[in-house]
Formats: structure tokens, sequence, C-alpha cells
């Protein structure tokens, strides 16, 4: 590496940092990035084997714990910057831990590229005491809780924005094959 390049960082995110304009809130203190700011990111999608995710009690976010046999599907994030890092642990708090996994990714919803990455990943730290035993589901918050957290969808140019990066692939099958739409 030299002088002139930046060293990046991946991240595999769980929960609300899923939806972009959260994301992009926290590492650029904006929902709207410049054209740029979005283009270093490559996001995909892909799964953590042996976790599991659950609600965090009174609040919208999850927290992921080790949990042998169960897996959590997620964003993998290339490209961030040390601030970008630096910003993140910030906003995670005493409550996380940021650690390094080992994520597969996937292909679409339901198949592996069979490709791993190694990723940070911010573990819930703070007891299971404090977990529900159900599931963090994020179509659920994306659906009741995302507009607390980034202002009403309505007044957003949420839909293509958001379907666009938040899920950065959709599959579809047609003729009994998955097509990318």
């Amino acid at each position: 590496m030299t002088n002139m390049e930046e060293e990046t960082f991946t991240c595999f995110f769980y929960g609300t940092l899923m939806a972009f304009p959260i994301l992009s809130r926290v590492i650029y203190g904006t929902q709207h990035p410049d054209p740029w700011q979005r283009d270093r990111l490559r996001i995909r999608p892909a799964i953590l084997h042996d976790h599991c995710r659950h609600r965090v009690k009174n609040v919208d976010y999850p927290g992921v714990v080790a949990q042998t046999g169960n897996s959590v599907r997620g964003t993998v994030v290339e490209g961030l910057s040390k601030m970008d890092i630096d910003r993140l642990d910030s906003f995670e708090g005493h409550e996380y831990e940021r650690r390094q996994v080992k994520v597969s990714l996937l292909a679409d919803e339901r198949r592996e590229t069979g490709e791993t990455v190694m990723a940070g990943i911010y573990i819930w730290t703070e007891g299971t005491q404090y977990l529900e035993d159900a599931e963090w589901d994020f179509d659920h918050f994306v659906k009741q809780k995302l507009r607390n957290w980034v202002g009403d969808a309505k007044n957003f140019e949420f839909q293509g924005f958001l379907q666009s990066l938040v899920r950065p692939t959709q599959w579809v099958v047609v003729g009994g094959h998955d097509q990318m739409r």
C-alpha cells in the first residue's frame, strides 16, 4: 500500500445499518451522500453461520450472539475507511464489541456463492438478559421503524433509493430459473 492508498475495511451488518440511509448518516453525516461516497462502497448480501440475531428489549435494534446451528442474514460492506470504522464504533457504543468473523457471500436469498470474506461485526456484549427470545426482523424494521430513524419515507427518495441500497440484489424465479431484477 502506498501513501496515496487508503487502507479499507470490511464489515458485516445485520441490523439497522443494513438500511443504507442509516449507514450513510453514521459514516457520512447525511442520508444523501455524494455519488463518489456511495461508489467507494461495495455492498453484498451475506450470511453469518452459528450466530443468532435477537431483538434487544425496548429498542428498535438487534444484537447478535454466537449460537450453534443458527444463521444471520445481512450485508457485507467493503471499502470502509478508518474514519468510517471510528464513527461506527462510536455509534455502536459500549453494548457491542467489534470482532472479526468469516461470512459467506450470497448469490441470492437462498444460495451461497462459496466465497467467504473476513469482516468486522458488532457482537452484543451486554448479556442475554437484555435480549428477547424472538429474532429481530429487518423487513418489519423497514416497514414500521425506519421512518423513526430517517424521517417519513414519503418525504425521502425512498422507493428506488432504499430498495436498491438496502437490498442490493433482488431475485425472482422466471421459468424455473433465478433472474436478477
